[in-house]
């Protein structure tokens, strides 16, 4: 089982610890309008992050977040006339490959045809998650726009298809919309159930989260022969004595008169600083660079899109109050989060250990 999550989130550095607390159990997270600046760092805890920033101006983007145990390479990351995307191809059980792509075309732009024709030809188990800024009434939209007149144009060709529901994916006030889509070549559209919309991370953003899981299994990766070690703690001399003891089986007397005697030899040697390795320079533990969340803010997360939609369904202006509530209380706890993970690095370089002999 692959779990999926699609969103528009305007801006992911601000919403990132309450993406984490919400969707961190999906396996492939696709975000449009990511606002990130080219070549600058971003990094989401547990995922492997692949994507296509806005060039010439602020604003846009696109990103694959997929979780480190699954094998996947990106095979496409183009902006075409304004239309951003990246694909990434994952490997899985049932099928050699799927390919799973992000799109966002802006309001101001016109849908590029000829992208999902040339995602499809690449792969033909393909899925495309998309803001596609496309309203059409066939498929559940209050109107047809421009682009919902593109996208039917798509679905007529016949080789994708969008996933049958009629929720919107878009509201501000009292407005509610579909613009986002799920389009899937079959058969996989068939293996994807469990279709869900999700309350928006803002009301400026208006986008809902989407959420559904396709009823295959990715391919995980092997693990990695690599070795972290930790120098500092080594023990030198016994590294030294193992050493010796290792070499002194060799035969000094022996001539290395053939490529197979100087490939044993080499192995040899190989395996004396490896033995010597393992038993004096301890493995080094990784640095988690994410902090964790406390209880108090995933409670608030909680609270804030429960009183989300109990104000959207009644109307009642005490849970819209309750939301709003929620929703700075939550801001405010994510807040304290960060000073107490700052307080806690400074509090790791205090003025005895930044002195002492072994700094």
């Amino acid at each position: 089982m692959i779990k999926v999550c699609h969103t528009n989130i305007t801006t992911i550095r601000k919403h990132k610890d309450e993406l984490l607390s919400r969707f961190s159990q999906y396996d492939i997270i696709s975000v449009n309008e990511t606002n990130l600046e080219k070549d600058s760092s971003f990094a989401l805890k547990g995922y492997n992050i692949f994507r296509n920033d806005r060039i010439e101006k602020l604003g846009g983007g696109v990103l694959l977040a997929i979780k480190e145990h699954i094998k996947c390479q990106e095979v496409f990351n183009k902006t075409i006339e304004k239309n951003e995307i990246i694909a990434v191809e994952v490997e899985t059980k049932t099928y050699k490959t799927i390919l799973i792509s992000s799109i966002y075309v802006p309001p101001a732009s016109k849908i590029h045809i000829n992208v999902f024709r040339e995602l499809y030809n690449m792969n033909n188990n393909c899925m495309i998650l998309d803001d596609l800024n496309a309203a059409l009434n066939q498929m559940g939209s209050r109107k047809t726009n421009a682009r919902g007149r593109q996208l039917q144009e798509l679905l007529n060709e016949g080789y994708m298809n969008c996933i049958d529901d009629d929720s919107t994916t878009f509201e501000r006030n009292d407005y509610e919309e579909k613009i986002d889509w799920i389009l899937a070549s079959q058969p996989l559209m068939s293996f994807i159930s469990n279709f869900e919309t999700h309350s928006p991370f803002t009301m400026f953003s208006g986008h809902k989260s989407i959420t559904f899981d396709i009823s295959i299994g990715a391919e995980p990766k092997p693990m990695s022969p690599r070795l972290s070690l930790n120098f500092q703690a080594a023990n030198w001399s016994k590294f030294r004595n193992k050493s010796d003891e290792n070499l002194m089986i060799w035969n000094n007397d022996r001539f290395l008169n053939s490529t197979s005697d100087i490939e044993e030899y080499s192995s040899f040697i190989t395996d004396s600083i490896t033995a010597a390795t393992q038993e004096s320079i301890p493995p080094s533990k990784q640095i988690n660079t994410s902090y964790a969340i406390s209880k108090t803010t995933k409670h608030l997360v909680k609270m804030k899109h429960i009183a989300y939609k109990r104000w959207k369904k009644n109307g009642e202006n005490i849970e819209k109050k309750q939301y709003y509530n929620a929703k700075m209380l939550l801001t405010n706890s994510i807040r304290n989060d960060r000073k107490n993970n700052f307080n806690k690095l400074m509090s790791s370089l205090c003025d005895k250990k930044m002195s002492s002999a072994s700094v």
